[in-house]
């Protein structure tokens, strides 16, 4: 299965993006450090989210989203056209 990454940017440069990724697993990789938390389900970073839950969110919704650690929205779904 595979899913569409939309990824915010702030930076300044306006470069959002929207790519795919083969599995919800490596779309994750991208995002969840296994060492620290930086995923979050407000743009404030004052509600953390956790790997498994964001797996459990997709299993339900066919779609997850979330923050990370600089305040990007980060939507990942399931691929229609795959």
């Amino acid at each position: 299965m595979r899913v569409v990454i939309y990824a915010q940017d702030l930076s300044g440069r306006n470069d959002d993006g929207y790519y795919t990724k083969p599995d919800l697993s490596s779309a994750l990789d991208i995002s969840f450090d296994p060492e620290k938390v930086d995923a979050f389900l407000d743009d404030d970073g004052e509600h953390p989210l956790l790997r498994e839950d964001a797996e459990e969110i997709f299993r339900q919704d066919k779609r997850v989203t979330f923050y990370n650690s600089e305040g990007e929205k980060i939507v990942i779904s399931n691929d229609p056209s795959a």
